[in-house]
């Protein structure tokens, strides 16, 4: 039987839905965690593809009786009958008695999406009812329509220039999954849901799973409820999913995926060409929506924006290579002439020069995502921008953040957009966690050791109350593990210089006896404190302020001091 199967709390990044990350052990559900972040987010996902997460720009996307669905005309009988997923979640879209779902006016039900510049993927489920057909009207364009039989999945395409590449694909048990593309759309848009027959106030049809993704694929039906708290299965580190744990950033530069002049962004230096949304080449999320740079008659070619910002500054951007494999980014302070910058190769994908702390990420199909850090003292005067050379490139997803490296991408329009921090705890659970002795173990990917001049909380057993913990802290130039109890320190372990990449961490307590093992190998110990009763486990979590980025491959407790052995077994690589 090995540790891990004797754990009293184990979690990996495996199955999880909205709001709650499934714990492996126990499997009843006392161990689940909650996830809050109440923003969106990225990832990469398991095809390497950056992703929104979630990407289903609908909120409630199988509940049509919420509130966020405008229903006009008809009426919904929630869970009605058995849904393509086995569950009986399904709803009956009614048709009000003598409203015709062929009129030009609201009747069916509708959500506003607020999307970015681009073209979008929808799909519902549909089925049968009294009534046979279902019917799209797009509100913006040309008010046209799209009709489907439900018996046969027959098409009838009022205007192909709005709904391109339609399809109707049975699933199972007379369910369809319809789909269609969108032109390109820059605003508030709504595809409203009807059938085309004339209502009784009885008579309707079945939906379920509505769904709108950015992009020509329609991608696996994805619930939502508010959208804003699924975790985040990244795929950066490998063939299997780590859990991504992020701080608080804002990206702070508008349009980052439309460096095209008269947005924010200036052209100066040398004479190039911008082609927006290039079908040359598809970006990293797997769109045409990269924009492609040309210089033709000087060696370098300048594209930049200002805002304002001072102290740690990163500056980052997506960037492939054409013709020319090269670009430089930089931070430039005219005032005070805070300044630092980093060129990079897009052949190699390497750093070649550097005058602030610089990173490059191979993302694959010739995308790369560079970044530099810097610091500077004066918050006005501040231009960002990107070099480009004499050739093409492809540029998609540019991001400045107060910090000292990059995070995951945050897509911008025409405001700054704030993704919040990754909150994962779960509360109550003094059962599971070892009151008077118990170890805590990490097996996590840290992918920069900066000098933020602040902790970075791991993990943490705490008091809900808060006066209690045992913290699992990261600094720049090491990590320390600490239990305090009622304010006051009871036990420290520091380990200088922990670098940055994959590592094993097991810290076991027990009163007047703690130890520490990192990668297999004792690091310390600390003969002297007491334990505190302890009922809540949480990522981002606790006393301590999280500062920093992770990816935790697996978290475990047990309710025991594990011996040494068994600890440098359990964190060896």
């Amino acid at each position: 039987m090995s540790l891990l199967s004797q754990a009293s709390l184990c979690v990996t990044p495996s199955a999880y839905k909205e709001g709650k990350l499934y714990s492996v052990i126990p499997s009843d559900g006392s161990g689940d965690m909650s996830v809050v972040r109440a923003t969106t987010a990225t990832r990469v996902n398991s095809a390497g593809l950056v992703e929104l997460v979630p990407y289903n720009q609908f909120t409630w996307s199988q509940n049509f009786d919420n509130a966020d669905w405008n229903n006009t005309n008809c009426s919904i009988t929630a869970n009605n009958t058995t849904a393509p997923d086995g569950t009986t979640t399904a709803d009956k879209l009614i048709l009000d008695n003598g409203q015709s779902g062929s009129s030009s006016d609201g009747t069916g039900i509708r959500q506003l999406v607020d999307i970015a510049s681009g073209s979008y993927t929808y799909s519902i489920y549909a089925k049968a009812a009294e009534f046979t057909t279902i019917r799209f009207r797009e509100n913006q364009l040309t008010g046209a329509f799209l009709t489907i039989d439900l018996t046969n999945g027959a098409i009838t395409n009022g205007d192909v220039g709005q709904y391109i590449n339609p399809t109707a694909t049975l699933v199972s048990n007379g369910w369809y999954r319809i789909t269609f593309q969108t032109p390109t759309l820059t605003a508030l848009y709504k595809y409203s849901v009807r059938v085309s027959e004339t209502g009784n106030g009885t008579s309707g049809i079945f939906i379920w799973g509505y769904q709108a993704v950015e992009g020509s694929v329609a991608k696996d039906y994805q619930k939502t409820e508010t959208r804003l708290n699924i975790p985040r299965l990244d795929y950066s580190n490998g063939t299997c999913p780590s859990l991504l744990v992020e701080p608080q950033r804002t990206n702070r530069l508008i349009y980052s995926e439309q460096l095209i002049q008269g947005r924010a962004w200036a052209f100066t230096s040398g004479t190039f060409t911008v082609t927006e949304n290039t079908t040359e080449t598809l970006d990293p999320f797997g769109n045409n929506n990269a924009d492609k740079f040309n210089a033709t008659t000087q060696s370098n070619n300048d594209s930049y924006t200002s805002t304002s910002g001072s102290g740690n500054l990163t500056i980052s951007i997506f960037a492939k290579k054409g013709t020319n494999d090269s670009i430089q980014l930089y931070h430039d302070n005219v005032l005070s002439g805070g300044a630092f910058s980093a060129t990079f190769n897009l052949t190699s994908g390497t750093i070649t020069a550097s005058s602030g702390t610089a990173s490059i990420q191979d993302l694959g199909n010739g995308w790369y995502r560079c970044s530099v850090s810097g610091t500077d003292s004066n918050s006005s005067g501040n231009i960002h921008g990107v070099t480009t050379y004499t050739g093409t490139t492809y540029l998609f997803g540019v991001q400045l953040e107060q910090g000292s490296y990059a995070t995951s991408y945050i897509p911008t329009t025409s405001a700054s957009v704030t993704r919040n921090a990754d909150v994962i705890s779960k509360t109550g659970i003094s059962s599971l966690i070892g009151q008077t002795e118990g170890t805590l173990f990490m097996d996590v990917v840290i992918p920069t050791m900066v000098n933020t001049g602040a902790n970075f909380v791991s993990a943490s057993l705490f008091n809900n109350s808060l006066s209690v913990l045992t913290a699992f802290d990261i600094y720049d130039n090491g990590d320390l593990f600490a239990v305090h109890v009622n304010g006051t320190t009871q036990a420290l372990i520091q380990k200088t210089g922990l670098t940055s990449g994959h590592h094993k961490i097991a810290f076991a307590y027990k009163a007047n006896d703690f130890v520490l093992y990192i990668d297999g190998v004792l690091v310390g110990v600390d003969n002297s404190g007491t334990v505190g009763s302890q009922d809540s486990f949480g990522f981002q979590y606790g006393i301590n302020q999280f500062t920093g980025q992770q990816y935790v491959k697996a978290a475990a407790l047990w309710k025991t001091r594990l011996t040494n052995t068994q600890l440098a077994t359990l964190t060896t690589i």
